[in-house]
């Protein structure tokens, strides 16, 4: 079958915001111009992957479709299989224009994916009012007064000097003083999204999800165990539901660019055998995820897009047959034979 996947063909697609489309063909057949490279990644982590893509020669009119937010699509077409998605996603950033005195290059970064993680987390807290007490000083001017006083005096009385008491009126001057004064105002402050004790994680996640406008394509859970004693929401919203998932021993990844939250119970099946007449190109290389402790095989073969992420495909070396389930990679290529490179976890 491999010869039936040397020469392929590959498509590029830009679709500006305004609805307008640009279709790039990269015919490898030799003698053909070579218009654009790519390298494009894929993981099981909760933020969409960075790819990066370089544009060739390019004339004014293709470089106005270069542009952040547009959007950009990569295809190939084999003999055997037909037209195929290999990665999409969003414009990001578009470099200066590079000139080795042949050729120009136009480099581009694309997301796969809409990034949820910088939603903050006011977005799904409740914003409340509540009086709060403070105190401050004042002057007070205090008027003038006369009032009623036993007055004390004194009177000689066979030589000697007598004192006596009084009724009489005295008046008292007007003066300024510092006086403690209480006011109250309103404060705002931001309540947290709570959930009662028997509500399911699963609401939780579709709640925090609605709030906060993070669009998850399906949701299936290993466990959905009822809170014993309620839940309260902390920090961001992305954050809060990847906490929820890990709890239901799931995981929350992006599938070309829909994010997905899954039981990892069924992988896609691909019936794909990667074998040396079949695209394989090197012997699989083995090691381990430091992380979960899984055992992890790389394996570089002709790029083959139904191998993607959380998907099942099997390796046949010469020294090693897998049943393996695709954990992160990259779709390569350089201007000559597109290839992949896929660390696979043994399937359980």
């Amino acid at each position: 079958m491999s010869n039936l996947l040397r020469f392929p063909v590959l498509y590029c697609t830009i679709k500006t915001t305004d609805g307008k489309t640009l279709e790039l063909e990269n015919n490898l057949r030799p003698g053909s111009d070579l218009l654009f490279t790519f390298d494009i990644n894929f993981n099981m982590d909760a933020t969409p992957p960075e790819s990066d893509a370089s544009f060739i020669n390019t004339s004014q009119n293709m470089r106005n479709y270069l542009k952040a937010k547009n959007q950009i699509a990569f295809f190939i077409s084999y003999e055997a299989f037909g037209k195929m998605l290999i990665g999409s996603g969003k414009i990001k950033s578009v470099d200066p224009i590079q000139y080795d005195g042949v050729t120009t290059t136009v480099p581009i970064t694309f997301s796969a994916g809409q990034d949820f993680s910088n939603i903050s987390a006011k977005s799904i807290q409740k914003e409340k009012t509540k009086k709060v007490g403070h105190y401050k000083r004042v002057k007070v001017n205090v008027k003038g007064k006369t009032v009623k006083r036993r007055i004390h005096y004194y009177s000689d009385e066979d030589g000697k000097r007598v004192g006596h008491y009084k009724e009489g009126h005295v008046h008292i001057a007007g003066k300024t003083k510092i006086k403690r004064t209480r006011y109250t105002v309103k404060k705002k402050f931001y309540s947290n999204l709570s959930f009662k004790k028997g509500v399911k994680p699963s609401v939780a996640i579709k709640k925090i999800a609605k709030e906060s406008g993070i669009k998850i394509s399906s949701t299936k859970l290993a466990e959905n165990k009822p809170f014993k004693k309620g839940y309260t929401v902390s920090g961001k919203p992305l954050d809060a539901i990847n906490k929820l998932v890990k709890r239901c021993k799931s995981k929350m990844f992006y599938d070309r660019d829909q994010l997905k939250i899954d039981d990892l119970k069924e992988s896609k099946k691909t019936h794909i055998i990667l074998d040396y007449s079949s695209g394989l190109l090197s012997e699989p290389s083995y090691s381990d995820d430091s992380d979960s402790g899984e055992e992890l095989y790389e394996s570089s073969s002709y790029l083959l897009p139904q191998i993607s992420v959380h998907s099942t495909y099997e390796v046949r070396g010469d020294f090693i047959k897998k049943t393996l389930v695709a954990q992160s990679g990259t779709y390569s290529f350089d201007g000559t034979q597109p290839t992949m490179t896929v660390d696979g976890a043994v399937a359980k």
